[in-house]
């Protein structure tokens, strides 16, 4: 026998449109409209929608079909010329077996059963006393029945449900005949994220490439559109008003737009907006819900890096108390990135993730770390550490700490650097200090790139050691 659950997901006994009355205007989404995303990569996407429908004249109701499921309703905006919209509700209880169920609630239904001895449908009806989480209970003419064990047949739907999310507004027009509507409004559900691929040579040279990564989880498809991906962290407040939302996107919706004509012959080449970056892709695409799209944001060879050995120092030096011993600590390895066009670099690069691989002398790549790469502006510098080295190390300890005078106090430490390769290696080694420090003696030279904050440049030789002492006197605030 088919049970209530399964005979409820099979409510195709009837043939039904959009939940809207006969003078409604359904304005459905077509192939030929033109729809654009302005994507951020926080979870954000603006959406501009513009669909054209032919609307009688005077004071009728529309519905907008098809919007997102986690749009930002305070923010939509309905234009189109000679059009007054008077009133707009985003309506977004979908027409579901569930839903279905619990509207009929207090209502009369047939009911349909399997004769088990020939296979013919018993008929009856019931009324439904309670949806009960997808078990209804029903009362029928014999008694009520608490797990049904047949089918229930509605002979109407529920007008206030509607097969997709959609935005309904009551519009004035001043005259029939077709017309465009452009309706903009904020979504959530939407993101992109770079990824970046960089290939080691030995040479200081590695060949990157990198993808844009879109996820569409907004409830809504996106066919046809022209996208642009926005670098940058926008603000955002909530509750938003609704006006003023309005307003901003009309005129982000502008701004962008121009970027996309001067954008689209060079491919996801990034314009300068109002302190972010926009990238367009330079084809229209369908970016449809619940999917995850890639694109080729560059491929380039030959750009330019340095490697570099450092430590940050897990001494705590501070007046008057220290943690004042380690025995082995390993230095972090890092790729060093500056992003101009001697590195065959120079335009913005958008944060992401960075895999960094180095090819075996069997030509076989092996995967070497991964790194987070902040938003890079033409000119700047990004250390990206991929892992810890295994043959170089150092152990320290602070010798002394002794108060010199009111407030003031003298620290002494010692760091000795091992080296198990067959070749010499460099390591920064950083010391973060709790009080102003200055120093009174050290073993090598150093330099005080941030305050409270001293690094030295140690070379050690192959197979051999170095030992680093230095001695500070520490202000106490």
């Amino acid at each position: 026998m088919t049970g209530t659950k399964f005979g409820l997901s099979a409510v195709a006994v009837l043939m039904f449109s959009a939940a809207a009355s006969a003078q409604d205007v359904s304005i459905l989404q077509a192939d030929t409209d033109k729809m654009s995303l302005s994507i951020y990569n926080q979870n954000l996407a603006m959406v501009r929608d513009s669909r054209r429908a032919v609307l009688p004249a005077g004071v009728f109701s529309a519905a907008f079909e098809g919007v997102a499921s986690q749009m930002q309703p305070e923010t939509a905006l309905l234009q189109g010329e000679g059009l007054k919209v008077l009133e707009q509700n985003y309506e977004y209880d979908l027409l579901t077996p569930a839903n279905i169920l619990e509207e009929a609630v207090g209502k009369k239904v047939k009911t349909v059963m399997v004769n088990p001895s020939d296979g013919s449908n018993i008929f009856d009806e019931a009324v439904i006393v309670s949806s009960n989480y997808g078990q209804p209970i029903l009362k029928f003419s014999y008694g009520v029945e608490t797990a049904f064990p047949g089918r229930i047949v509605f002979e109407t739907l529920p007008e206030n449900l509607r097969i997709k999310p959609t935005l309904a507004a009551r519009i004035e027009n001043a005259a029939a005949g077709s017309k465009e509507l452009s309706l903009s409004y904020l979504t959530g559900g939407i993101n992109w994220t770079a990824d970046y691929s960089a290939e080691i040579r030995p040479d200081y040279k590695m060949n990157l490439q990198g993808w844009v990564t879109l996820t569409n989880q907004s409830g809504a498809d996106y066919k046809n559109a022209e996208v642009q991906l926005v670098a940058g962290e926008v603000n955002q407040v909530t509750p938003v008003r609704p006006r003023a939302a309005a307003n901003m996107l009309m005129a982000k919706s502008a701004a962008f737009d121009g970027a996309v004509e001067s954008a689209a012959s060079g491919g996801l080449q990034p314009q300068s907006f109002s302190g972010y970056y926009v990238y367009t892709l330079p084809e229209k695409t369908d970016v449809m819900d619940k999917q995850t799209k890639q694109v080729s944001l560059m491929n380039l060879s030959g750009v330019g890096y340095a490697e570099e050995l450092k430590l940050v120092s897990p001494l705590t030096i501070g007046a008057g108390s220290n943690a004042g011993v380690f025995e082995k600590a390993n230095p972090q390895m890092i790729y060093k990135i500056k992003n101009n066009p001697e590195n065959n670099l120079g335009t913005p690069l958008p944060s992401g993730t960075v895999r960094f691989y180095t090819k075996q002398d069997n030509g076989g790549l092996t995967f070497t770390g991964a790194a987070e790469l902040p938003r890079l502006a033409v000119g700047e510098e990004a250390e990206l550490s991929v892992g810890r080295a295994f043959d170089v190390y150092a152990g320290g300890k602070v010798v002394s700490m002794k108060k010199i005078a009111d407030k003031l106090y003298a620290a002494e430490a010692e760091v000795t650097f091992g080296n198990a390769l067959d070749k010499e290696q460099t390591v920064v080694f950083e010391q973060h200090f709790y009080n102003d420090a200055e120093v009174v003696s050290e073993s090598l030279p150093s330099e005080k790139n941030r305050a409270r904050v001293l690094s030295w440049t140690v070379k050690i030789p192959a197979g051999g050691q170095t030992v680093l002492t230095y001695k500070v006197n520490l202000v106490q605030n």
